[in-house]
């Protein structure tokens, strides 16, 4: 039979009883040394002495000797996975911030998610030229091989997220809800195709839980947590957006605003940003002039090795280098007929110039 580790059984546990917040769960954890075993072994013991509610008690009670087994169908139901603060597969970053959630339910791939990332968010009611600046700087920071993270919210954060797949990155959606809850419905297409495309989509809320005003306060707090810096698009005044700002500005993220006109209630947070010591950011030279890590990206993406490659294979790589691209779209560019192109892709790829990654694309080996 399928079983949790103890970690993962107890915290999800903990976590699957309204009522029980991350800081609980942190305090409980403190009460008994960290020692998960020991808490799910000697709760009924205990339970007098946890400072708990009663009604969150009987429902601890009521629910123990099924958890594990729920947990395991849910998910199995939803192709979902779950990683707590003590596995090697949560994301090191995450460890660093204030409070950070002890467990996060996933769908898609956490591969990679340590890899240089940058939350690309911004107004739910996005304007032409949002619209415009999220693609623009998603594309160019998928085209370093930049990790996109944003909330899989409409607006900003659905082109940044559709924008990052259209260029072949790694995107992250951050959710306020339980990990088989869509929302906003609209993104159901968008949800699957981050999760089936290499992507991740991850919350700290179990299964059922909707999306509760109050959620989205703290999920912020983990979209900044799992990026090196925060790209704010658009926001208005009041905008839940400026929450994630102010949750990079307390992990040491670094904030860039992309200025808005004066006379735009949607420009009115990002200018606010500005006013306030954000990075204004009107170009990607901006971004890679204040993290280091795309310092060097950018770096070796312009001092890519041409040397011993023919007139056709520099065509290739050059192509490549604007961005991740199919073969149809390379051989558009460069004229080459596909039976030569597919052999000169092959020929690249045993080099280790380049390589294949999801939707059949194929990007340049840093």
């Amino acid at each position: 039979m399928e079983r949790l580790n103890a970690n993962l059984k107890t915290i999800g546990w903990l976590n699957s009883v309204r009522g029980i917040s991350n800081g609980k769960i942190e305090k409980l954890l403190n009460y008994f040394e960290g020692n998960t075993t020991y808490l799910w072994d000697n709760f009924e013991c205990e339970k007098k002495n946890l400072q708990l509610k009663e009604e969150i008690i009987i429902e601890l009670s009521r629910t123990k000797d099924s958890f594990e087994e729920n947990m395991l169908k849910k998910l199995n139901e939803h192709n979902a996975f779950a990683v707590t603060i003590f596995d090697e597969t949560y994301p090191l970053l995450l460890k660093e911030i204030v409070l950070p959630p002890y467990i996060l339910y996933c769908r898609g791939s956490i591969k990679n998610i340590d890899n240089l990332s940058i939350a690309v968010v911004g107004s739910r009611k996005a304007t032409s030229y949002g619209k415009w600046a999220a693609e623009k700087f998603t594309s160019e920071l998928s085209e370093l091989g930049v990790n996109i993270v944003s909330g899989l919210a409409a607006g900003i954060d659905s082109v940044a997220h559709k924008t990052a797949l259209k260029c072949g990155a790694k995107t992250i959606g951050v959710i306020g809800c339980g990990i088989d809850v869509v929302y906003p419905k609209i993104n159901e297409q968008l949800y699957n195709e981050i999760a089936e495309k290499d992507g991740a989509v991850i919350t700290e809320y179990f299964f059922g839980m909707q999306p509760m005003p109050n959620n989205f306060h703290d999920r912020n707090r983990i979209i900044s947590g799992l990026s090196h810096g925060v790209l704010v698009i658009e926001a208005q005044e009041r905008s839940g957006t400026l929450i994630t700002a102010g949750h990079a500005a307390d992990q040491g993220r670094e904030i860039f605003a992309v200025p808005g006109n004066i006379d735009s209630i949607y420009s009115k947070g990002t200018n606010a940003l500005i006013r306030d010591g954000a990075k204004i950011t009107s170009s990607l030279d901006d971004i890679i002039e204040e993290i280091p890590l795309l310092k060097e990206k950018s770096a070796k993406k312009n001092s890519i090795d041409l040397t011993c490659l023919s007139s056709d294979e520099i065509k290739v790589i050059k192509s490549i280098l604007s961005g991740n691209k199919t073969v149809y779209e390379i051989a558009g560019e460069t004229g080459l007929e596909t039976p030569l192109l597919l052999s000169i892709l092959t020929f690249l790829e045993m080099k280790g110039k380049i390589s294949k990654i999801s939707g059949n694309k194929f990007t340049l080996n840093q």
